[in-house]
């Protein structure tokens, strides 16, 4: 019984959140947001009972967050992250749960990175010196003195310099700097032994970049964020320092057309290491990670697509985050979809291709082949009646038999302004009899089965467990998990109810949650669906037949229109 009070009133919550947007036409609709938000947040510190229920707290600091995420030009929106960020911290407090402390240091570096001019900026800062001093006194020096220095005119200057002075016994001796170890073995500073940054590749739209550095080995770098200099008119440059690397004499980068890179450039800075810029518009936030086999550094960038105007923001902090909904995910539509998202794009991406054929079925028919005729066909239907339920563009990631990165087909998608992302693959099993269909959204799991589907999937570029968490720890936050969650659902059920009228038996393996590099940096709704088993030899001899094949692509043409549909219905509603 209490469980579903709790859950009524979670979605009467969110009913309030929503319900006034029409009666203000005329008002930004983040501004109302925020003021239903506030008032929820106001009542609960007051009620006895509802504040001691840590699922409606997150529930209201998700939305805040939300805010910010969906309505970024709205005036409300710096205040929403910050009160995102406050309560995370409250409800680490109240619930000693450091989980949420993490949160808070998260979003509450979030803030500071992107409306440093913000006067309650110090006040972010303030707050993850004062959590991270939970665990780690001499972090937390470190931590005041940014208050202290980035903030001179500040109102917690004085708190700072205070906090700074108590701790001063613990002040550490020298600042380490942020990098990747070079692997072991290896001498990247060898003259004979350089690094060779081979190739730099881009996509870019008017709010977001992604460069993808490529090298012939594992290397060591850094990676800053440099403010925009009026007096010599360059805009905010992120940049990234390889040691012990040189530049392939044959690298060319393709010139840069639109979009929110300005130029790229790339330079020996010393003997032994390997500089390269990104000049970018604007800038709200940005994160670099790796990859391996081949190595590459990836750094995606997000702005406004607007000059900058003398913006700063801080080096990237990347500390731990681990994102878990408190939101009953069967019952509780998400915040983005109560706003209205409109699906307008989709983007089909053919699992593996070219050199890589993904699984192999027992009489030789490859995954890479299943999966582009599967994506042709899902495209056929959406070209054809798509535009029924809104849908005006399709695209692939590719049309033909060849090897595109994991990394660079998110790219892709971001740059051809994609909506939706479907991302289409065959399962396989040592066992041969396993069968069924499963749909994927990218998020932290500890199951081993799902795990093991990660890894195979992953398989053309090598990364760590440890490795994958980290890098997780900075998309999930602004993930659609809500949305995502969502769409697979109506994929899935309806796959299985569009296959299991002519080709019985199919299991249901349900939606499933695993690291998918494939999916990592498009925040927009995405899965990975894992049509059928090629290893049984059933099912492959049923994915060899065209009309198994337009079965599947049904399906999941069925569930793109019914997740489009409630959202075109939720924006108009």
């Amino acid at each position: 019984m209490a469980k579903k009070t709790l859950s009524l009133f979670i979605i009467s919550t969110l009913i309030i959140l929503f319900s006034s947007i029409q009666a203000s036409i005329g008002q930004d609709r983040g501004e109302k947001l925020y003021d239903e938000t506030f008032e929820l947040y106001k009542s609960l510190t007051v009620n006895q009972e509802k504040v001691q229920n840590k699922e409606i707290w997150e529930t209201i600091a998700r939305a805040f967050y939300s805010i910010d995420r969906d309505y970024p030009n709205s005036p409300k929106a710096p205040n929403s992250l910050f009160l995102s960020g406050k309560m995370y911290e409250e409800i680490g407090e109240r619930f000693n749960s450091q989980k949420d402390f993490d949160k808070s240091v998260e979003i509450s570096r979030k803030f500071v990175r992107k409306y440093p001019e913000s006067n309650l900026a110090d006040d972010a800062q303030l707050r993850v010196a004062r959590i991270v001093e939970r665990e780690s006194k001499s972090d937390a020096y470190i931590e005041y003195d940014k208050v202290v220095i980035d903030f001179p005119k500040g109102d917690m200057r004085t708190v700072a310099l205070n906090k700074r002075q108590e701790l001063a016994p613990f002040k550490p001796a020298k600042r380490a700097p942020i990098y990747k170890p070079t692997a072991k073995g290896q001498d990247g500073a060898s003259e004979n032994g350089l690094t060779k940054v081979s190739q730099i590749r881009h996509w870019s739209t008017d709010d977001y970049t992604r460069v993808v550095i490529h090298l012939d080995k594992d290397a060591s770098y850094t990676s800053r964020l440099l403010k925009p200099d009026p007096q010599q008119g360059k805009p905010p440059r992120l940049f990234v320092d390889i040691q012990g690397a040189t530049v392939d004499k044959n690298l060319y980068v393709e010139p840069i057309k639109k979009g929110l890179l300005e130029q790229i450039k790339f330079a020996r800075n010393t003997k032994d290491t390997v500089r390269v810029v990104l000049y970018i518009k604007s800038f709200d936030d940005y994160k670099v990670f790796e990859l391996k086999d081949p190595y590459r550094i990836v750094m995606d960038i997000e702005g406004s697509g607007k000059k900058s105007d003398g913006y700063y923001a801080q080096e990237q902090e990347t500390d731990t985050y681990d994102y878990k909904s408190g939101l009953p995910e069967d019952s509780v539509s998400s915040l983005s979809e109560a706003l209205g998202l409109k699906i307008r794009t989709v983007v089909i991406d053919a699992g593996h291709g070219g050199h890589d054929p993904g699984a192999i079925g027992p009489s030789g028919l490859k995954e890479k082949d299943v999966n582009l005729r599967i994506a042709k066909a899902l495209k056929k239907k959406l070209d054809t009646d798509g535009k029924q339920f809104g849908i005006t563009k399709v695209y692939l990631t590719r049309s033909t038999d060849k090897f595109i990165p994991l990394e660079e087909r998110t790219g892709i998608a971001k740059k051809l302004g994609a909506d939706l992302f479907i991302s289409i693959h065959c399962n396989a099993a040592r066992n041969k009899q396993a069968y069924g269909i499963e749909t994927y959204i990218l998020s932290v799991t500890n199951d081993k089965a799902s795990l093991a589907v990660a890894a195979r999937e992953n398989a053309s570029t090598s990364i760590s467990r440890s490795d994958m968490d980290k890098v997780l720890k900075q998309y999930l936050l602004g993930a659609k998990i809500e949305e995502s969650q969502r769409f697979a659902g109506h994929v899935q059920t309806s796959i299985v109810k569009n296959v299991s009228t002519k080709y019985p038996p199919v299991k249901n393996k349900g939606v499933k949650k695993a690291p998918f590099i494939v999916l990592i940096g498009a925040d927009i709704p995405s899965i990975l669906v894992e049509t059928s088993f090629i290893t049984n030899p059933r099912d492959e001899k049923r994915l060899k037949s065209n009309d198994y094949i337009d079965k599947i692509a049904d399906g999941i043409y069925a569930g793109v229109r019914r997740f489009s549909t409630e959202m075109q219905t939720a924006s108009v509603q």
